[in-house]
């Protein structure tokens, strides 16, 4: 979600709200959906509630262009993480593949895995086997 911003506003600030929107206190009142007789009154008064004044002025040339500007710097901050993200698991990927590449010491406890289910399905019957060694030649593979 993003944020919302809007700036400190007053009931004062509803007159021109209204002036910038080129609209009348009728037509404002259909947008917040109250009564024109609440439009006028906050006039009167010189007071309306933060939300009325925000909606307002999100809908102003100023408040448009203020939350563009906020949208597109969100998602150039959201591909930027993306990109760093991408770039630490390339590196994280070519790491691993060079120490299972250079870790192949032959040891009596080295890991097996089972292979992928055999053909037609009926769960995880024994398929075939790959070991450690198996794995570190097929890094080596990758990471040239």
């Amino acid at each position: 979600m993003l944020k919302t911003y809007a700036p400190r506003l007053t009931g004062a600030d509803l007159r021109t709200l209204i002036d910038d929107l080129h609209a009348t206190p009728a037509e404002v009142a259909k947008f917040l959906q109250v009564t024109e007789r609440s439009v006028w009154r906050w006039l009167s008064e010189g007071s309306a509630p933060f939300p009325v004044l925000a909606a307002l002025w999100h809908e102003t040339p100023t408040g448009r262009h203020t939350t563009a500007l906020d949208v597109g710097n969100e998602v150039a901050i959201y591909r930027g993480l993306a990109g760093a993200h991408e770039k630490a698991h390339s590196q994280a990927v070519d790491t691993l593949a060079r120490l299972l590449a250079i870790g192949d010491f032959g040891a009596a406890n080295d890991p097996v895995l089972n292979g992928p289910p055999p053909p037609g399905g009926g769960g995880f019957a024994p398929g075939p086997r790959y070991s450690a060694q198996v794995m570190r030649a097929q890094a080596r593979s990758i990471s040239r």
